[in-house]
């Protein structure tokens, strides 16, 4: 098949999945494209435009972000000359920027059948927000085009309920890891890979991976370590990631004096190592699609702390054996989860998460029904 893949954000989940999805299809013997933005790209993302054009497949930068600018519509043009030019099968367009201009198109009349991964919509766990319904409005009007691909059931019904896709135009394909690079560590490497980080090898580590930004909701996290730390002296916290509150972090750090319980790393490419350096993981996000962080944990085995928010809530149907809930923004709640967390480790517990996972996450679950129904949809032409 030929394939364009379009994509605006360059790092973080996003980029993973299009980074698997793209290897996938070329192992399958496809000829892939893809529409990329070099804005904050990350080297990952400079990597993956490499292997594209190694396959021979075109890459064109987009050059746009995720918020509305005039260079859109340059952009537009340009992608129009690519599809013009590759005549791609199928287009797969990820987040709702890359979602806005492949979608636009359709709209415009063009005849190639369109895929829309959204990656989570827009405050899912509050669409009556004055700028949701906004974003929900556009995402309505884009979302008569096209096939609309959910990663977790949580994503599906918002997308039937909020956004009113039916179902029958919907695929739900949940997210994939690779259990080759992401898997648990023995205690002897647990121990020199904290010592690798600059984390204390005596601790009891708990961590995350994901932006600094609301929809994450670090704030919460660390207030929580700040109650946990005044009882638990043995649990610190790491956290790989950047972003628009780290203003705001720094501050609460200070007001609660626990600098030295939480350990900040930057950017990584790949955090595999990171993973296998913790005791446990912990996401307190307000809403997902379906966290790669998550998946990464889970192939990595480790027992864990989520938030119940859209998204996540999906994770609690696969009988997961040391997930411990939370409530979203309630750090309270986040707290006395963290201390269940602490204490269940005493009971030196084997976690079943990798197992339940491989059966679930693999990527031949997750991208065999996507390459499936971009046959169909060829084959039966655009819709």
């Amino acid at each position: 098949m030929n394939i364009l893949l379009v994509s605006q954000p360059a790092r973080d989940g996003v980029l993973r999945h299009v980074e698997a999805l793209v290897d996938f299809l070329l192992a399958q013997g496809d000829r892939v494209h893809l529409a990329y933005s070099d804005f904050d790209a990350s080297e990952q993302c400079h990597a993956l435009i490499a292997r594209v054009r190694a396959a021979g497949g075109e890459a064109l930068n987009l050059g746009v972000r995720n918020g509305p600018q005039p260079r859109d519509f340059p952009a537009v043009l340009r992608l129009l000359g690519l599809i013009r030019k590759e005549r791609p099968d199928v287009i797969h367009a990820h987040s709702s920027k890359a979602g806005a201009l492949v979608r636009g198109l359709g709209l415009l009349g063009l005849r190639t059948p369109i895929f829309y991964t959204p990656h989570s919509y827009y405050l899912m766990h509050a669409p009556e927000n004055r700028k949701a319904r906004m974003f929900h409005f556009l995402e309505r009007i884009f979302g008569r085009v096209g096939t609309t691909i959910t990663m977790s059931r949580c994503e599906s019904n918002f997308a039937a309920q909020v956004i009113r896709v039916p179902l029958a135009q919907q695929l739900l394909c949940e997210n994939a890891v690779d259990f080759d690079l992401f898997h648990p560590a023995t205690p002897a490497e647990r121990r020199a890979l904290k010592v690798q980080f600059g984390l204390p090898p005596d601790a009891k580590i708990i961590g995350s991976v994901g932006r600094f930004s609301p929809q994450k909701d670090p704030l919460t996290m660390y207030a929580a370590l700040a109650e946990v730390a005044r009882d638990r002296p043995d649990v610190h916290l790491a956290h790989v990631g950047q972003g628009e509150l780290a203003p705001q972090m720094d501050a609460l750090i200070a007001q609660h004096g626990i600098a030295d319980r939480c350990h900040r790393l930057p950017y990584m490419n790949d955090t595999s190592p990171f993973y296998r350096a913790l005791d446990g993981f912990i996401l307190t996000s307000r809403y997902e699609g379906m966290s790669y962080a998550v998946l990464e944990a889970l192939a990595t085995n480790l027992p864990m702390v989520l938030t119940l928010a859209p998204g996540n809530e999906s994770f609690g149907e696969h009988g997961f054996s040391n997930l411990q809930w939370a409530h979203p923004a309630d750090v309270a709640s986040v707290a006395n989860a963290i201390r269940t967390w602490r204490e269940r480790l005493d009971c030196e517990e084997v976690p079943n998460h990798r197992a339940v996972a491989q059966k679930r996450f693999s990527l031949e679950a997750a991208f065999l029904p996507v390459r499936t129904a971009y046959f169909r949809a060829a084959r039966a032409g655009a819709p």
